[in-house]
């Protein structure tokens, strides 16, 4: 039962992060005012869809492929729980920075919270073990 979570949590953190990327390829001026951002120019939103579309849709990728060619989940779990938990730390570090969290950041972070529960709690009942190939 819980290598079928495990394929379940990397199946949908893979997907939440390929739709999270790919979501801004159809409205990039909404996506960058939702997040309070202004692109100057084309040069701008072409960078801002580079950054943030770039980096979601390899991490959905990067986490699918670990997946098929280890043959396992663990991986993928555990690539997705650590990006997730930079997120948190450097949320929480921004809003240092800038003096408050919002209610849109709160909202995330409990999001975050979530996503990283479940992928320790994964790893955790697996009992993490790293499967190296013999070196001799």
């Amino acid at each position: 039962m819980k290598r079928k979570l495990g394929y379940i949590f990397t199946n949908l953190m893979a997907l939440y992060f390929l739709i999270s990327g790919l979501s801004v390829l159809f409205d990039v001026p909404s996506k960058l005012k939702r997040i309070d951002l202004n692109a100057i120019n084309s040069d701008g939103e072409i960078a801002f869809i580079l950054i943030y579309t770039g980096l979601m849709t390899g991490i959905g990728a990067a986490s699918l492929l670990l997946q098929y060619f280890s043959g396992t989940w663990i991986y993928s779990a555990l690539l997705t729980t650590i990006i997730i938990a930079s997120f948190i730390v450097f949320r929480i570090v921004g809003s240092i920075m800038v003096g408050f969290l919002s209610p849109t950041q709160t909202n995330f972070l409990a999001f975050e919270f979530i996503e990283v529960l479940a992928g320790v709690l994964l790893l955790r009942k697996e009992k993490f073990k790293i499967y190296l190939p013999s070196l001799s």
